[in-house]
């Protein structure tokens, strides 16, 4: 009598799901793996449960699965976006809900990559949603994924130094959840700045 194949775990399912993202776009790929290595480090500084934790570290590897869905044109454009292109990317955190709400992963992942984009203040999208009302994994999630596109070198330009980035995060403070905000201010004022590699032209 055959058995029934095992459902893959939440971990299988990230790993497959990133090797997608990475074969897609190697930049996109290199930034779900950043955030994933900071969730890890802030979570344990904010206090975070097991549970917390691991829901946050999938939703950073997973939260602009959803730019699969936009033109590599669009995403890699050198120059300030359309309005037209602008709508189209923001649509990104709704396109990965839809991707990742099939997978059986707990509800709180797909919740956090369609919520990433909100702010504290209600600004955001695609909900405006303000305040604790948004889930605690994409109000940790805004801050990381503000400060890694500010610092990220990318073909067309120069990553900007740690403490810019930071005062640049302080300056938009009502974005952001101010107790988490504090927190990642601190951890990163104690770490020495990174070097940022310069530029390397598309081939």
């Amino acid at each position: 009598m055959s058995r029934s194949p095992r459902a893959p775990r939440p971990e299988q399912i990230s790993r497959f799901v990133a090797g997608i993202i990475e074969s897609r776009d190697p930049d996109l790929g290199e930034h779900h793996h950043r955030l994933g290595e900071s969730a890890v480090g802030f979570a344990r500084h904010a206090g975070c449960s097991s549970e917390e934790t691991a829901v946050l570290v999938m939703g950073a590897r997973l939260h602009d699965i959803g730019k699969l869905a936009i033109s590599e044109h669009v995403l890699h454009k050198p120059a300030r976006l359309t309005a037209t292109e602008l709508a189209l990317v923001r649509q990104h955190a709704e396109m990965g809900h839809r991707l990742l709400s099939p997978l059986g992963l707990d509800a709180r992942i797909p919740d956090a990559v369609y919520h990433h984009h909100e702010n504290y203040d209600g600004s955001g999208y695609p909900e405006g949603l303000a305040g604790e009302v948004i889930p605690l994994a994409a109000r940790i999630l805004r801050i990381l994924d503000s400060y890694d596109a500010m610092t990220e070198t990318r073909s067309y330009r120069q990553g900007m130094p740690r403490a810019e980035a930071l005062r640049r995060l302080q300056a938009s403070a009502q974005h952001y959840d101010p107790r988490l905000l504090e927190i990642f201010c601190r951890i990163n004022r104690a770490e020495p700045d990174r070097a940022h590699p310069q530029p390397v032209p598309r081939g």
